[in-house]
């Protein structure tokens, strides 16, 4: 009668947790996040990379952990919804879920030379203790091969297709998820797996449906039928569980919605010109199967989303706007958080350490008239993207390089990107990455790049104090300390 009586007692518990948990996932505000250690030398030589963090309406993005004391680091962003977050603490692989208006803590304490015992304090503890197993299911998630059988037919319809392609889905799950621990986690990881696999298959139809050809056997070198893709497409793809709150967890669900968004079959107006009714009415044409409700989940996130990319895009929001925006979305968190980021990207835009398409587009040669201004100091060019991911990946490691020179005033770090860049998440990561931005028209951009022969990006050239040239490399390996050396040679 006991034994019953626990099982019980945790049943609702877990009920009673769920619901709460689920209505801060439609909440804005600061999620927060504290590391404490033990005593004042668990900080000293500890090694922290990232993080990065994500929310249902910003994708990846690289953030910070600010020093409260030699004890005590906090991270503190606001956002809509969940936060997912991971980072690195001495090479350790740590991840979370972060709920607005909550602080959690994790408790560390070195043992031996570099032993870490981390007492984690907070609603997704079970995330965190897992986080090992979870950095292993996305390693295997993106080498897994599903089994075909070789000699397949060709698809007549893109239905065909897409029952195919979530039957591999499923074998992926049944594959990865055989020996996860709890179903919360495999709930979880499933919904994260989905939500990477989903966004591909939509936004490239035609290379979803060839790599498939390709593993059955068939030469995807001849003409191929590409079926004609049709609304339907999205049936078996986009199902009930986007109205649930759970689907907002995954760190790729903000890219899931601007993929749908920008699909160009589904037409789907300028929210800023049609405004977010039109809109809505625009996007039941294709998801009529999921809700009639207007203010569903699913529809309120792609109208905010829709929000969120124009204001992304540096345009600017009318009155009108601001009103349909106010009276429009029933969740007032959620009008509150569109208009806070409208806000930041006002404020960003006036940066006096940021300067956006400062250069008239006919001149190539912007490079100089950079370089100018700092005459006299030794310079390191960083040319980057937001969607840059190994971009990205590399700035922790050149943020220690910047703190390795902080004291000296003859050396500056200058960040170039261009267009390609989505713009209010360039001034969102302006206020992580310490250093002066530069935005330029891409073909500024591609002529700097040509000028160094560089094909790609991260890559790096380095100035002495009379402006000449010292080195020029694309993701070199060890760069903290590769870019010290170059550094320390030109001072």
């Amino acid at each position: 009668m006991l034994k019953i009586g626990l099982v019980f007692m945790g049943s609702l518990l877990s009920l009673i947790f769920n619901c709460y948990g689920q209505s801060n996932y439609m909440s804005s505000g600061y999620v927060s996040l504290i590391i404490k250690g033990a005593s004042l030398h668990d900080l000293k030589n500890l090694e922290v990379d990232g993080p990065f963090m994500s929310d249902p309406l910003q994708g990846d993005r690289p953030v910070t952990f600010r020093s409260v004391n030699d004890s005590t680091l906090l991270l503190s962003e606001f956002t809509f919804g969940p936060a997912s977050v991971f980072f690195r603490i001495n090479g350790r692989y740590l991840s979370t879920i972060l709920l607005p208006n909550e602080t959690n803590f994790i408790n560390l304490h070195v043992t031996g030379s570099a032993n870490l015992d981390l007492d984690y304090h907070g609603s997704y503890k079970e995330i965190f203790d897992n986080s090992d197993l979870q950095e292993k299911l996305i390693m295997k998630m993106f080498s897994y091969m599903p089994t075909v059988k070789k000699g397949g037919a060709k698809f007549t319809s893109e239905k065909e297709l897409t029952e195919v392609k979530m039957l591999h889905l499923n074998q992926m799950k049944d594959s990865l998820l055989k020996n996860v621990p709890s179903q919360f986690l495999r709930n979880y990881y499933s919904k994260l797996i989905e939500t990477f696999q989903i966004t591909p298959l939509l936004k490239d139809y035609r290379t979803s449906l060839l790599t498939y050809y390709k593993m059955t056997g068939i030469d995807d070198k001849k003409e191929v039928n590409i079926p004609v893709r049709t609304r339907s497409y999205y049936e078996n793809l986009i199902t009930s569980s986007y109205l649930d709150s759970l689907s907002l967890l995954p760190s790729g669900y903000f890219d899931l919605l601007l993929t749908i968004q920008k699909d160009t079959l589904l037409q789907l107006p300028d929210i800023l010109k049609a405004g977010p009714a039109v809109f809505i009415k625009s996007l039941k044409k294709t998801f009529k199967y999921l809700s009639q409700d207007d203010h569903n989940l699913f529809y309120d996130m792609m109208a905010a989303s829709a929000y969120i990319n124009a204001i992304n895009q540096g345009q600017q929001l009318s009155d009108q706007n601001l009103y349909d925006i106010v009276a429009y979305f029933k969740n007032k968190q959620l009008s509150s958080y569109i208009l806070h980021r409208f806000d930041i990207s006002v404020f960003s835009q006036k940066n006096g350490e940021v300067f956006f398409l400062p250069f008239e587009k006919e001149n190539d040669d912007v490079l100089n008239n950079i370089l100018e201004k700092y005459k006299g100091k030794a310079v390191l060019i960083d040319l980057w993207a937001t969607w840059c991911g190994p971009c990205l990946a590399a700035s922790p490691a050149m943020e220690k390089v910047k703190k390795r020179f902080e004291n000296r005033n003859d050396i500056k770090f200058i960040y170039l990107t261009d267009e390609t860049s989505d713009r209010n998440r360039f001034y969102e990561l302006t206020k992580v990455l310490k250093g002066e931005h530069y935005y330029l028209h891409k073909n500024q951009f591609e002529a700097i790049k040509k000028k160094y022969n560089f094909e790609g990006i991260p890559s790096y050239v380095v100035f002495d104090k009379n402006g000449n040239m010292s080195q020029a490399s694309t993701a070199p390996d060890n760069l903290e300390e590769v870019a010290k050396a170059w550094i320390e040679k030109v001072l």
